[in-house]
C-alpha cells in the first residue's frame, strides 16, 4: 500500500515537473499570439519573453512598441524598453473574470517619442473607455526614462526630458468608467532631470530638477527665456510683444490635487505655493507696430480659464523685476525695477462665489530707492472686472522716473515726492484715483508727442497748477480726487496704473 501511495506522489511530482515549462510555454505563446494581433496601427517587437508561472512572473527584453495615427497612418509614437518585468499576475482573475491584478510592474530604460501632428479637432463626444480589462497594479516602478515631443512637420523638438524615474502605488484601470482619466493612482514619486519645453512660438520654458510628490513638489532652477535675442526677436514678430528672461531659484508646490470632474473639467488644486528668489526682466521694442487687440484684465483672464484653479496662496520671495522700453532707433531703453520684491497672493481661483477676493500684497523698493507697499483686490465673478489699488510710497526724486515716464506718458518730473499715498478704484472702462502726496521742488514738463521735446505752452500751464512745494500749505499733504480716467483698452493693466498716478500728480493741491 505504501508504494502504492508512493508511486502516486511520484506520478504527480513528475507531471508537475513536465506541467509547469509546458504551461510556461503555452502560456509564452499566448502573449505572443496577443502581441501579433494588435490592431493594426500598433507594433509591438521583443527580443525574448520570459514566464514563469509559478511565480506569475512575465518579463520581456528589448521592446520596441511603434503606434501610427489610425487617420493618417504617420508615426504617432516610438517607444523603445530594455525590460519589462511583471510579478505576481493572478491568472484566476484574468481567466475567469477578465481582470488584471499584479503585484508589481517594473519598466526599465523606457525612451518615449511623441510625433505631434498639427491642430486636430477637439473631441466633441463624452470620453468612453475601450474594452479593455480592468487593472490593478500595487506598485509602479519606471527607472532611467527619457522622452521627447517632437513635431511631425517640421521634426524640430517641443518637449524633452533627459532622465526621470517614477513610482505610483495603487494604480487602478476602470474601463466602465466614462471618465477622462480611467487610470488612477496614490502616493506618486517621480523626478525628473533636464527639462524643456516650448512655450508658444517664442518662448521655452528649462527646468534642471523636478521632484513631484502628492504631499509637496519641487522645482529647481527654472527659466523662462525667449528662444530670440532682444534684436532678433523684433524681426520675427509683426505687433510688439515682450521679450522674456525669468529665473526662478526653486518653485514649491504644496498639497497638489488635479483630475478631471463631471467628465470634462480639468482641476488644479494647491493650498500653498512659493517662488523663491525670482528675477524676471521684460523687454519691449516699441518700436515694431503696435499690438491693439483688447487686453483683458486678470479677473477677466481667471474668468474665461477652461479648466478649474485653485491657488489657494502664491507667495514670491526675494525676487526682482526689471522692465525696459526701446522707444528710439539710438540711446538706452527706458527702465523701471523693483528689487527685494515680496508678494503674497491669495485666492488664485476661477470658482468661488460671488463676494469672495482675490487678493494681492507687495512689499517692495522702487528704483532701488523708495520702500513701496501695494494692495490690490477683485471678484472674478464682477461682469464689469471692477479692482481696487492702493500703493504707499517712500521718499523718492521723481527725476528717476523720467527714463519711462517720458517715452510712455509724455511728460517729466523734477522734485523729491516725501511719501505719496494713492488709492485706485476701477473697473474695465474708468477709473478713479484719491491721491496724497507731500514733495518739495516739483515740476512737470508737458512733452510734444512722439519727439518728446518740451512743449513749453502745456508746460507753462501745467506747472501755473503744480504747486513746487507742499511746505506752506494748510495741510502737510498736497491731494488729487480725479474721476472718469478712460482707460485704452489695447494696452496693459500696468498703463492703466500710470495714468492714473499722472492724473494725480498733476492736479494735486493743498
Amino acid at each position: 500500500m505504501k508504494y502504492k501511495y508512493l508511486g502516486l506522489l511520484v506520478f504527480i511530482v513528475i507531471l508537475a515537473v513536465i506541467a509547469v515549462p509546458v504551461s510556461n510555454y503555452f502560456v509564452k505563446l499566448k502573449i505572443e499570439k496577443a502581441l501579433h494581433n494588435l490592431p493594426e496601427h500598433i507594433d509591438v517587437n521583443t527580443k525574448d519573453i520570459y514566464v514563469d508561472v509559478v511565480s506569475g512572473t512575465v518579463e520581456f527584453k528589448d521592446v520596441l512598441i511603434s503606434v501610427l495615427n489610425k487617420t493618417t497612418q504617420e508615426k504617432s509614437v516610438k517607444l523603445n524598453l530594455k525590460g519589462v518585468l511583471i510579478e505576481d499576475i493572478d491568472y484566476i482573475e484574468f481567466i475567469f473574470y477578465n481582470k488584471v491584478k499584479i503585484d508589481e510592474l517594473a519598466l526599465d530604460a523606457p525612451k518615449v517619442t511623441y510625433y505631434k501632428a498639427g491642430k486636430q479637432k477637439k473631441p466633441t463626444s463624452a470620453y468612453k473607455a475601450s474594452e479593455t480589462p480592468q487593472v490593478s497594479i500595487k506598485n509602479v516602478q519606471i527607472t532611467n526614462g527619457a522622452a521627447q515631443v517632437l513635431s511631425l512637420q517640421s521634426d524640430s523638438l517641443l518637449f524633452d526630458i533627459k532622465s526621470f524615474k517614477i513610482n505610483l502605488k495603487d494604480l487602478q484601470h476602470h474601463p466602465d468608467k466614462k471618465n477622462r482619466m480611467p487610470v488612477t493612482f496614490h502616493n506618486f514619486d517621480i523626478e525628473a532631470d533636464s527639462i524643456q519645453l516650448n512655450v508658444g512660438e517664442y518662448d521655452r520654458l528649462f527646468i534642471n530638477q523636478a521632484q513631484l510628490k502628492d504631499h509637496a513638489s519641487v522645482l529647481k532652477t527654472v527659466q523662462l527665456k525667449t528662444k530670440f535675442s532682444k534684436k532678433e526677436l523684433s524681426k520675427h514678430i509683426k505687433t510688439e510683444r515682450d521679450h522674456f528672461n525669468l529665473n526662478v531659484d526653486s518653485i514649491v508646490i504644496a498639497e497638489v490635487d488635479f483630475g478631471y470632474k463631471q467628465d470634462t473639467i480639468f482641476y488644479f488644486t494647491t493650498n500653498k505655493s512659493a517662488l523663491h528668489h525670482l528675477d524676471f526682466e521684460i523687454y519691449r521694442d516699441k518700436l515694431v507696430a503696435d499690438d491693439h487687440s483688447i487686453k483683458s484684465l486678470y479677473g477677466k483672464m481667471l474668468r474665461e480659464l477652461n479648466f478649474d484653479l485653485n491657488v489657494k496662496e502664491l507667495q514670491v520671495l526675494d525676487g526682482k523685476i526689471v522692465y525696459e522700453e526701446r522707444v528710439h532707433h539710438s540711446g538706452v531703453p527706458g527702465k523701471i525695477f523693483f528689487s527685494d520684491f515680496n508678494a503674497t497672493m491669495s485666492n488664485i481661483n476661477n470658482t468661488y462665489p460671488e463676494g469672495d477676493k482675490t487678493v494681492v500684497n507687495i512689499t517692495t523698493r522702487f528704483m532701488d530707492e523708495a520702500p513701496l507697499k501695494a494692495y490690490c483686490d477683485f471678484d472674478i465673478n464682477n461682469e464689469y472686472d471692477r479692482f481696487l489699488f492702493k500703493a504707499e510710497l517712500g521718499s523718492f526724486h521723481a527725476e528717476k522716473m523720467n527714463q519711462f515716464l517720458v517715452p510712455n506718458l509724455n511728460v517729466k518730473f523734477e522734485g523729491i515726492l516725501h511719501k505719496t499715498y494713492f488709492t485706485i478704484d476701477a473697473t474695465a472702462n474708468h477709473s478713479s484715483i484719491d491721491l496724497k502726496t507731500d514733495f518739495d521742488g516739483l515740476r512737470v514738463d508737458v512733452l510734444r508727442k512722439h519727439k518728446h521735446k518740451k512743449n513749453k505752452f502745456l508746460s507753462a500751464i501745467a506747472n501755473i497748477f503744480v504747486k513746487k512745494t507742499t511746505e506752506h500749505g494748510d495741510s502737510v499733504f498736497a491731494e488729487a480726487k480725479r474721476h472718469g480716467i478712460k482707460r485704452d483698452k489695447t494696452k496693459s493693466v500696468f498703463n492703466f496704473l500710470w495714468l492714473n498716478v499722472k492724473e494725480g500728480l498733476l492736479h494735486a493741491k493743498n
